[in-house]
């Protein structure tokens, strides 16, 4: 019996292409579409870049109400949890100007002293600080179960993060 090399070798790219063909569409139409769907309908928030890769989500939003913002992050992540399923969820945010991201960076230990200890009351009064010492147009922090959310504006230019409650924990334990 011959084996006739050529047919044998067509087929098998055949199967590759539409495998990989499938695949893609299956990508395009159950997942990217139906998430960009779901943040267009967020008010609070513009796509500015949506990748789906083998084993990650990447989306990029661009914060325009930070005052809407966390209620519609939350249904913008139980909505993407049903969509995504073993995929990792990589959001990050454009609201990033080097001056404010300097002024957060400056304020870090407070904030980050502020959560570790859990005296989220904390966190108004360093926003109070920060907008009078910086002379900025807004300084808001705003809490749910999961995140605390920053957003700071001075003119153009603002920053906006979400740092989580529940920090990791460091190697070091101290003893008495």
């Amino acid at each position: 019996m011959q084996v006739r090399k050529m047919p044998m070798l067509l087929s098998f790219v055949a199967t590759l292409t539409l495998l990989f063909g499938c695949w893609f569409l299956y990508q395009k139409a159950q997942v990217e579409e139906p998430l960009r769907k779901e943040v267009e309908q967020m008010t609070s928030a513009q796509l500015v870049n949506l990748q789906v890769s083998k084993d990650q989500v990447l989306l990029q939003l661009h914060v325009t109400k930070p005052d809407v913002f966390p209620d519609e992050y939350k249904t913008l992540l139980k909505a993407a949890d049903k969509l995504i399923s073993d995929k990792k969820l990589d959001i990050q945010l454009t609201n990033q100007g080097a001056n404010l991201k300097q002024v957060m960076a400056d304020q870090q230990f407070a904030l980050n002293e502020a959560v570790e200890l859990h005296q989220y009351s904390k966190i108004p009064e360093l926003m109070a600080d920060l907008k009078t010492s910086h002379h900025l147009e807004q300084a808001i922090a705003k809490i749910d179960e999961t995140t605390i959310y920053i957003y700071l504006k001075n003119g153009a230019e603002d920053y906006f993060a979400m740092i989580p409650r529940l920090q990791e924990q460091s190697g070091v334990t101290q003893r008495a």
